[in-house]
């Protein structure tokens, strides 16, 4: 029998965070029983597992710094949420607090105090950013950013730009936040197997494998610069419900399940073709650890827990740390906006009435043009909830104040 080996702290964190993200409601000793299970050769007790899920917020015994976390263990179509303990809303904005709702809304965003119409509650770039692939397509010609994908006139010798590609950037800015996060991994010149999967997932015109990709990368870079742990907590806080259980809803699904799970195949092995381990041009010297590698390429459910959050949460193909706490209502409060010309990246949350403090904040995830009918079918098959709210109730209509408040044209 060969003797057992003790995980360094790195590699059980990976192995908890893992478990984790499957079974969020799992305890100390389910994590434990469940590592065991996965890495049989490794010795790891209860209370060392215990040690390190207190220590980063993953259970309910660290008073000061477990999350309270949304969701039912019998239902997995209620997304999985919990305020990030680690996020500073403060140095954000003064005007909005977080808080949990209920078990099935999970979080949301309050005033902190009054606030009046038309103010800018706060401004935020994205955690993680895929553009939609019109943007992309520019980018990748020289004809917008890669980063935040705003138009680029006459780029040159003299712009920013990748170095290694024809990949330009409007801002040595730009440049640094792509490269940092995910372009040292996505330069085809330098990784050349995820020009295939970056080709595969434009064949489908399929946005959400994309910014799953991004997400590996900003992983495996933030690893390389011992920021993996603080990068993985925030992004565990994002509501997360898997990409099967949304599909799930379609009434097509009965027909499209075996030609879908193929596409997730092919994605998966494409994925892991590039990241599992990158070319030595990309300079990756400090490999994931060995769970967290699992877990992310050859785990079909990981994968899909991704796509289901990045589908969850994205504003326009952005991921924001702050800004996913707002709740849907068809009669919103606040407006997100762009203040950046011709780019999508940069949001702004604006009041579009006056707003009492303590009251929650709602924007609006559909068109607020649409009948009752067609924005309920789009909650239900898009973010699986039933809209409860008054003008639903009601049936009510798109009115003045709301047309205007939302600056929508006629």
């Amino acid at each position: 029998m060969s003797e057992k080996t003790v995980p360094s702290e790195e590699e059980l964190i990976a192995a908890i965070q893992s478990v984790k993200l499957n079974s969020p409601e799992a305890g100390v000793k389910t994590v434990t029983n469940q590592i065991l299970k996965e890495e049989p050769a490794w010795q790891v007790s209860e209370k060392r597992v215990k040690k390190f899920m207190q220590a980063n917020g993953l259970t309910q015994t660290s008073v000061t710094k477990a999350p309270v976390k949304s969701g039912l263990a019998d239902d997995p179509s209620i997304p999985v949420s919990f305020i990030d303990p680690k996020l500073d809303f403060k140095s954000v904005s003064d005007a909005v607090v977080a808080r949990m709702v209920d078990q099935v809304t999970g979080k949301g965003l309050f005033a902190a105090r009054d606030i009046k119409k038309d103010e800018i509650l706060f401004t935020e770039k994205p955690f993680v950013y895929f553009p939609p692939w019109e943007g992309f397509s520019l980018a990748r010609s020289g004809r917008a950013c890669g980063n935040c994908c705003k138009p680029l006139i006459y780029p040159n010798r003299l712009t920013q730009h990748c170095g290694h590609c024809n990949m330009y950037y409007c801002s040595k800015e730009c440049r640094t936040v792509a490269w940092d996060n995910f372009h040292q991994l996505e330069c085809v010149n330098l990784n050349p197997e995820i020009g295939k999967f970056i080709s595969f997932c434009e064949m489908e015109k399929w946005q959400a494998p994309m910014a799953v990709s991004r997400i590996y990368a900003n992983m495996i870079l933030s690893h390389q610069r011992g920021e993996l742990e603080q990068m993985m907590g925030h992004l565990d806080a994002f509501a997360t419900v898997s990409q099967e259980e949304r599909q799930a809803k379609e009434t097509e699904w009965i027909f499209m399940e075996g030609p879908t799970r193929e596409l997730w195949t092919k994605a998966r092995t494409l994925l892991s073709n590039a990241y599992k381990s990158p070319p030595k041009k990309c300079k990756i010297t400090k490999p994931l650890p060995d769970a967290l590698i699992k877990q992310l390429f050859d785990e079909e459910e990981t994968f899909l827990n991704y796509l289901g959050k990045f589908n969850i949460n994205n504003q326009n193909g952005g991921m924001y740390l702050v800004h996913s706490h707002i709740n849907h209502n068809c009669y919103p409060n606040v407006s997100i906006d762009y203040p950046q010309r011709q780019s999508q990246y940069v949001i702004t949350v604006r009041a579009i009435r006056d707003i009492k403090k303590d009251e929650q904040l709602y924007e609006t995830y559909v068109n607020p043009r649409w009948n009752k009918e067609t924005r309920q079918t789009y909650l239900d098959k898009s973010y699986l909830f039933t809209c409860q709210c008054e003008r639903c109730k009601t049936d009510g209509p798109l009115t003045d104040d709301l047309r205007a408040g939302l600056r929508l044209r006629d």
